[in-house]
């Protein structure tokens, strides 16, 4: 310590100011290479996960999603957001739950979102389902001036258009996630065809639907659901 104090006193001040100037840019050069390589992953992450459509859990730690998006070892995702959500007695559902339901959305959703749990539980994924396609669409509307509007696939495009270098990474990353779930989820779709593999809104709210949900579904639905009331906790 001794010595380093020696070093301080033989040096200027403007050898000081030209050290301390070095460091902060360092600091900011290794900080900005940092956020473009966690920018890349997210990117492969999304990449990956609109093809099964998830939504980027923004409470998901940086490993998953390091192993998600730098890695090859995740051959299913379904299976993978499924061992996050139940595996450890379901410890990151019922955070999931808790986030939802200390979150700043309408009292109404949260009611709904507790009856959709009990089923869950319960194994009703359809009644599950439809009802977190409810909720989903009623916070989805908080983000449209005009509350007449239904066209969920607008409202978030919007979103993302408005989205700047000022957003949060994580939250950037979640809205693209959530403008391509969303746009899956709306799809158009022939009700004279085959129903889509994926969940449709048209075939389940119109009647038109085998409801062949799955648990799965289910976990899909409220992890967007946890997605969105994440973004409107900062919008407030």
């Amino acid at each position: 310590m001794t010595e380093v104090n020696d070093i301080h006193s033989k040096l200027s001040e403007e050898q000081l100011s030209k050290i301390q100037t070095n460091f902060k840019e360092k600091v900011k050069k290794d900080a900005e290479e940092m956020s473009e390589q966690f920018s890349r992953t997210l990117d492969n992450v999304i990449t990956k996960i609109d093809e099964t459509g998830w939504t980027l859990p923004i409470e998901m730690a940086i490993y998953p999603i390091n192993v998600l998006g730098q890695t090859s070892e995740i051959k299913d995702i379904n299976q993978f957001f499924y061992w996050y959500f139940t595996e450890n007695e379901r410890y990151n559902f019922v955070g999931l739950v808790d986030g939802i339901l200390s979150s700043t959305i309408d009292e109404k959703f949260k009611t709904a979102i507790k009856e959709c749990v009990f089923s869950y539980e319960n194994k009703k994924y359809i009644i599950t389902s439809i009802t977190l396609i409810t909720v989903i669409e009623g916070i989805l509307s908080s983000f449209y001036p005009d509350k007449t509007n239904v066209r969920m696939m607008k409202v978030c495009q919007i979103q993302v258009d408005k989205i700047e270098g000022n957003k949060s990474v994580i939250e950037k990353y979640v809205w693209l996630s959530y403008n391509n779930f969303v746009r899956k989820l709306y799809e158009k779709s022939d009700f004279n065809n085959t129903e889509p593999s994926s969940i449709n809104r048209h075939w389940l709210l119109h009647g038109r639907s085998e409801y062949n949900l799955t648990e799965i579904d289910c976990l899909r639905l409220f992890n967007a659901v946890s997605s969105i009331c994440s973004i409107v906790n900062k919008e407030v």
